[in-house]
């Protein structure tokens, strides 16, 4: 008897099953860069993918997948990419624009070998050379595998492509300190009343955008440098680079994330106008002085609003700054005559400032949560404080063991987290960076990945067994992300 169809919307079937072959043929080809092709995972890993071809052929009569941009096409249909399966569709498309392919099309139902042969040969490719498609064209030929072909990947004049992943870090770490640069001369600027450098400012904010797009992990690993002589200014940056990630993730595009990310930047500038005593007082505020800190978001509307140079952004700004402290009942500050919806920026910028500023230190609290701690509270408090869907699409992107988070491992080995798995069924199996203590100090170790497993057991190598709190050992993770 044949095996039974699932019943799906026929709108929504390219999208279904494009992502089911994307995932597999994702999961086979990290598989290709961890074991070799005697391998058992590789095996169950090859007939897993094997199972979503042929049911695809079977209904599709063939399976053309193509990658235009950041955008995915299933036999000609743009695939839509649901929140909870972004990580994986960008990790996938990082995979591909390495190699320089574009297009991949199964004719007719393909062997478990030769699907082996062509992930083999597409996992063994050069980085970064165009004529990659040509060299897998020849190769399937001259194996005789008809049912696969390939084609190159088209790119764009207004792309960047930082292809190589130590240039990208580069790129990403110019980017984080610029950024810092500029939201200290926009604050010079104000308090002086000096004109603003845009033009700038909106340059580096595309770059901070161009450089998530390519790889997120760097920019947002350099977001946990745990600065509190230089709080206001990591943390203005900081939000920006969260808040860009959290819109990327959630499809607002490339043009409004720039947008975005200004809004984040520029989101306490009421701050500027808080006396220093205040802002670093290490007591208990007075009535007086809290009032005066609660004054800081329409003092920053104010500020915005006065700045004439931004046009169209300063709408978008003004949401950032007045509505951070809102919280998504409207409990929070300001206080509001009349109710009103929080805009879709506002609430990404309130999780953004929330997180940051609970995970690093300031004058008055040296000792941050650690982030398992901040995103049990604000699971708690969804649907009061924040956007519960939102929350939801955050901890997916921050991960169970966010970047930075030091854990002890079933070996009894440290190690600092400094990747975390695009797959969310490996989010607990993150790359770790293993620390050891050598001559008063701790250093870096190995980088290995917790989805490796133990070939005679079939059990994985190393495990989480819980995390650790930096403070206690002295430690300052960025060093070991930077």
């Amino acid at each position: 008897m044949p095996e039974e169809k699932p019943n799906l919307d026929h709108e929504h079937l390219p999208t279904t099953l494009g992502t089911e072959f994307i995932i597999k043929f994702y999961r086979l080809l990290k598989g290709t860069m961890i074991y070799d092709r005697k391998n058992a995972i590789i095996d169950r890993l090859t007939q897993e993918c094997l199972e979503v071809i042929h049911r695809i052929i079977q209904s599709e009569g063939n399976l053309f997948l193509k990658i235009v941009r950041d955008n995915f096409f299933f036999n000609n249909i743009r695939i839509i990419v649901k929140a909870d399966k972004y990580a994986i569709f960008k990790a996938f498309w990082q995979e591909m624009r390495r190699r320089w392919i574009g297009e991949v099309e199964f004719s007719e139902e393909v062997s478990g070998e030769h699907l082996k042969d062509f992930i083999y040969l597409l996992s063994k490719l050069e980085e970064n050379n165009e004529s990659n498609y040509l060299y897998v064209k020849k190769q399937l030929e001259y194996r005789h595998i008809e049912s696969v072909q390939v084609g190159r990947l088209e790119f764009f004049k207004d792309e960047d492509i930082y292809i190589d992943s130590e240039d990208q870090k580069k790129y990403s770490k110019e980017v984080y300190f610029k950024t810092i640069g500029l939201v200290k001369e926009v604050v010079e600027s104000i308090n002086q009343q000096k004109a603003l450098n845009i033009r700038k400012a909106k340059r580096l904010m595309q770059n901070a955008v161009n450089a998530i797009m390519q790889d997120d992990s760097t920019l947002l690993g350099l977001a946990n440098i745990k600065n509190y002589d230089e709080y206001t200014f990591n943390h203005s940056v900081n939000v920006a680079i969260l808040a860009i990630a959290l819109g990327q993730r959630i499809g607002i595009p490339k043009k409004h994330l720039s947008h975005l990310g200004m809004a984040g930047l520029f989101h306490d500038m009421g701050k500027t106008r808080i006396p220093k005593e205040i802002l670093n007082k290490t007591g208990k505020l007075s009535s007086e002085e809290w009032s005066m800190m609660r004054s800081h978001p329409l003092v920053g509307t104010e500020i915005i609003m006065r700045m004439k140079e931004w046009g169209e952004l300063s709408t978008r700004m003004i949401d950032g700054a007045f509505e951070h402290h809102l919280r998504y009942d409207l409990a929070g500050y300001p206080r509001l005559t009349r109710k009103r919806k929080l805009t879709l920026f506002g609430r990404i910028i309130t999780i953004a400032d929330f997180y940051d500023a609970l995970v690093r230190p300031r004058v008055y609290n040296r000792f941050p949560y650690v982030s398992e701690k901040i995103l049990g509270i604000m699971l708690e408090r969804s649907g009061k404080d924040f956007d519960p869907a939102i929350v939801k699409v955050f901890i997916n992107m921050i991960g169970i063991f966010p970047l930075g988070t030091l854990v002890l491992l079933n070996t009894n080995e440290m190690g600092i987290v400094i990747q975390i798995q695009e797959d969310p069924e490996l989010i607990d199996r993150p790359k770790v960076c293993l620390i050891y203590y050598s001559d008063g100090e701790y250093r870096k170790g190995k980088v290995v990945d917790l989805r490796e497993m133990d070939e005679g057991t079939g059990d994985f190598k190393r495990g989480i067994v819980k995390t650790l709190d930096p403070n206690e050992y002295n430690m300052n993770v960025a060093e070991f992300l930077i």
